[in-house]
């Protein structure tokens, strides 16, 4: 008797949870995605719609008519797990006020792309004391541009990519193919912008909400004005803060130039003729080099033999281009 109450209590919970995403379907209410996943040798397809996946299908030849009949909303790509790097930053919130310089530092520290090379999106999470946590999804234009073509043979134009497939029901925030975004910002936006189109709307009804409307609109352009002087004062305040970094760099290399030098020296001599050095830098009694080479395992082989060198590893995953079958790598050694 037992058994048969918890069966018919989670059966009637089932039923009253499905109501409202059934209601929307049948109304035609809610955000519809034509969801793109990359297989080997095909692509998948699925209908998404308030959180849910249907009617998934296998495409493995050009067929547009059909996914136009049978499915609805912005083709989304989900960028395959492979073709993205993910870093988990965490920052104090005054931080955030440099967060493009912070990410553009970042991503020349931890991956062998300059930041003109890659696409980016990121979420912010409140932490406790006043921190928070930037997870930031890092995928190469080079990588994002195959992935396109491959998918725009099937005869799909995806307008959004997006990595992770649980953030599809926030898609817009998380586009690949646009900016990084604060979810949480963007969000509080539309709410003050449904708040402000409700205001309006009974504005034009009654006469004492006509004044309203005005205060509002002066509102908002003082605002914005506000808002371009504090964008023009970051601006500068971000070009100083890169130009002194800049000044101590020259600094830093007058001081030390004979050294840096003939390390410079023993590290070319070293490297083999089927590879070289796009970038060269030391800090903190760290070598890191970037380029490209034939054999990536090579480089890092002969640079273990220099004697002023220990502890030579891979900072980064080797990249391999499919063009001219070059292998892109990011080295670091300890000085001794």
């Amino acid at each position: 008797m037992g058994n048969l109450v918890s069966f018919l209590s989670s059966w009637s919970k089932g039923i009253s949870n499905s109501i409202p995403y059934q209601l929307k379907s049948l109304i035609g209410f809610g955000q519809y995605y034509t969801v793109i996943e990359i297989k080997e040798v095909s692509l998948m397809i699925s209908q998404f719609h308030e959180g849910h996946f249907t009617n998934s299908k296998s495409l493995s030849v050009l067929d547009v008519e059909a996914v136009r009949q049978d499915y609805d909303g912005t083709p989304v790509l989900i960028v395959p797990d492979g073709d993205s790097v993910t870093l988990n930053l965490s920052l104090p919130k005054s931080a955030l006020r440099s967060l493009d310089q912070l990410l553009e530092e970042e991503i020349l520290r931890l991956t062998p792309f300059e930041v003109s090379e890659v696409n980016i999106s990121y979420e912010i999470t409140p932490l406790e004391n006043g921190q928070v946590n930037v997870e930031t999804h890092i995928v190469p234009k080079s990588k994002l541009n195959e992935i396109s073509k491959r998918v725009e043979q099937f005869g799909l134009l995806p307008r959004m990519a997006v990595v992770d497939r649980n953030k599809l029901s926030d898609a817009e925030n998380f586009n690949i193919l646009g900016h990084g975004t604060d979810p949480a910002k963007t969000k509080l936006f539309f709410k003050i912008k449904a708040i402000i189109f409700f205001i309006l709307f009974f504005g034009a009804i009654a006469s004492p909400f006509v004044k309203l409307q005005i205060n509002i609109n002066k509102a908002e352009t003082i605002s914005r004005n506000l808002n371009s002087k504090v964008t023009a004062i970051q601006l500068k305040r971000n070009k100083l803060i890169r130009l002194e970094n800049q000044s101590q760099v020259i600094r830093n290399f007058a001081q030390n130039r004979t050294a840096i030098i003939d390390l410079l020296d023993l590290v070319s001599e070293a490297v083999p003729p089927t590879a070289w050095l796009t970038r060269y830098s030391t800090s903190n009694g760290t070598l890191t080099i970037h380029g490209f080479a034939l054999n990536a395992s090579q480089v890092l082989s002969e640079l273990a033999k220099i004697k002023t060198l220990s502890s030579a590893t891979f900072r980064s995953p080797i990249i391999k281009n499919a063009v001219d079958n070059l292998e892109r790598f990011h080295i670091t050694a300890k000085l001794l």
